[in-house]
């Protein structure tokens, strides 16, 4: 009687000590998992921002720069606001000069056309053909670390 007992208490014990081993190894699996999710998702943006510096004809540092101080133009545009319609007002004026800047390169892309002779080329060429295929590893290596 006593050995059956024994016996089970070490069976039961086994169970638990591999579903324990078993959890951890799923947490495990979990943290890695999302700390290559979040790995992935970065090296995208840090493209993505690389990408856009390109397009402004910037360095990545220009970019920021710029970046940053439009935003702070913003920032202290909504702090300056007091009550909601002027802060519509902001975001909405803040809205409208982003679609005017939007329209002005589209119609001088347009204007101009592609005129190799001139050494000009359409503005979204500015992109190189190595950062486009960086950004599609990228967002291809976020789908695969992140689903």
């Amino acid at each position: 009687m006593k050995g059956r007992l024994i016996g089970a208490a070490a069976a039961v014990a086994c169970v638990g000590v591999l579903a324990y081993g078993l959890s951890v190894w799923q947490d495990s699996k979990n943290r890695r998992q999302d700390e290559l999710c979040h790995v992935a998702q970065e090296h995208l943006k840090g493209v993505e921002i690389q990408a856009r510096a390109m397009a402004a004809g910037l360095s990545v540092e220009g970019y920021a720069e710029a970046e940053k101080a439009e935003v702070g133009k913003l920032i202290h545009a909504l702090d300056t606001a007091n009550t909601k319609e002027e802060v519509e007002a902001v975001i909405s004026e803040h809205s409208a000069t982003v679609e005017a800047k939007v329209a002005a390169t589209d119609a001088e892309v347009r204007s101009r056309g592609e005129q190799p002779f001139l050494g000009q080329q359409l503005k979204e060429q500015r992109i190189t053909t190595d950062v486009k295929q960086e950004i599609q590893r990228a967002e291809k290596a976020v789908s695969t670390a992140c689903e």
